[in-house]
């Protein structure tokens, strides 16, 4: 633990903070009709992956769902982030912008503000790494009386003020330099439908093969004791770092792979990589590898695809398989087990793909990669404003930011 100034103290978080989770959720139709108030669930965090001040859910439960399913109504300012489930360890977290009922899957963390405030809590929250107290079973799974004894640093009121002030600007700054990307990722989709149609509703005259006739799939590394990086540490892609259409590169753990297994698992440029699993917006989530990193590998919960090039184009089967249409089969697909949604091997290569001709599959290939240029300086900068953002987060935390804060320009 670092020497901090005088004044800061190191707490349980339940000394700051009411811990608890929420509700599970209703089954029934009736509970969701004309709802009006917000009812969290995993993904809801997911779409955004951080965000201070979330309102707008997929669903919305109503006062009969409140008072026959005894459902806990959270105040606006509670900060959520998941405690059981793969998304635990992706590490997203919330501040509610509204008052709403939370799925039990979440915890709810409501601060004292006599002696914390909710931004300072929050942003200390977004430093802490839960995959690693969580258990490695396929259910990770955080208790309660674990988090509430997190230990938290605690400043004077008034340097948490400044501080958070500091962060909150930062913070801005960031989310604008992603929505500038997040446009980009639509415009793609756009001209995807535009070239080949929604695959639901139009499916042209083109064949449609199983994806077992088009691509070789494999699954990946489990992590173990064995396989802690020592001699032979490799790049090791987990479900954290595989998004709808991008690789996040800013945390990529390690893994011992010796040279003579290393060709067995080793990803190559094109491969593409799905999520096993997870909540219902995750199952069989697909990015690209394109070579960013050398003598990388994969997670067990992530399928690896490697097309037939002579019948596919990667960049053209990553954007089908996150098409809305391939997203409802998978979720279709998914057996939900203690809440976790996932899909197999068998079931992945038994899904449907459109063929159009390798000619109009590489002209769309083209336009994306002209966009992936165009947006290329944004990302570089997105990343350079993350990198910083972190940095000056945990310095935060730690007490070395200067005593005056500059103020915003």
């Amino acid at each position: 633990m670092p020497r901090f100034p005088s004044g800061w103290e190191i707490v349980d978080l339940q000394k700051v903070a009411e811990v608890a989770s929420g509700n599970g959720a209703p089954q029934e139709k009736r509970y969701f009709e004309n709802g009006n108030i917000p009812f969290v669930r995993v993904q809801d965090l997911g779409r955004y992956g951080t965000n201070p001040d979330l309102r707008e859910t997929k669903d919305y439960v109503n006062d009969l769902a409140i008072k026959e399913k005894h459902l806990k109504v959270f105040p606006k300012g509670t900060i959520l982030f998941p405690k059981s489930g793969v998304s635990t360890l992706l590490n997203h977290r919330a501040i509610l912008g509204v008052d709403a009922c939370v799925v039990g899957h979440l915890a709810a963390v409501r601060p004292k503000k006599d002696l914390v405030l909710t931004k300072w809590l929050y942003y200390y929250l977004c430093t802490v790494d839960f995959s690693r107290a969580v258990s490695t079973t396929t259910l990770p799974s955080l208790q309660l009386s674990r988090i509430s004894r997190l230990e938290i640093p605690v400043p004077p009121i008034e340097t948490q003020l400044k501080v958070t002030s500091l962060l909150q600007r930062a913070d801005n700054l960031n989310r604008k330099r992603q929505h500038v990307n997040q446009l980009t990722g639509k415009i793609i989709r756009s001209v995807f439908l535009k070239m080949f149609g929604d695959p639901a509703t139009n499916p042209k005259l083109w064949p449609v093969h199983r994806l077992l006739e088009l691509a070789e799939l494999r699954g990946g590394i489990q992590l173990s004791k064995q396989r802690r990086p020592k001699n032979f540490p490799r790049p090791y892609l987990t479900i954290r770092n595989v998004y709808s259409g991008r690789l996040d590169l800013s945390d990529v753990r390690y893994i011992e792979v010796p040279d003579n297994q290393l060709e067995r698992w080793i990803l190559k440029p094109g491969d593409l990589l799905v999520l096993e699993g997870g909540d219902r917006d995750d199952v069989g989530r697909t990015a690209m590898f394109r070579g960013e990193l050398r003598n990388c590998v994969h997670q067990n919960h992530v399928f690896r695809v490697r097309v037939n090039k002579d019948l596919l184009v990667p960049e053209y089967l990553m954007h089908y398989l996150n098409s809305d249409h391939v997203k409802s089969q998978f979720f279709m697909l998914a057996k939900a087990t203690t809440g976790i949604n996932s899909i197999n091997m068998t079931q992945l290569k038994s899904v449907g793909v459109l063929c159009p001709p390798i000619a109009i599959q590489e002209h769309f290939a083209h336009f994306v990669e002209r966009a992936a240029l165009l947006n290329s300086r944004q990302i570089q900068s997105a990343t350079e404003i993350n990198e910083l953002f972190r940095s000056v987060m945990h310095k935060a935390f730690r007490g070395e930011l200067p005593r005056k804060i500059p103020a915003e320009a």
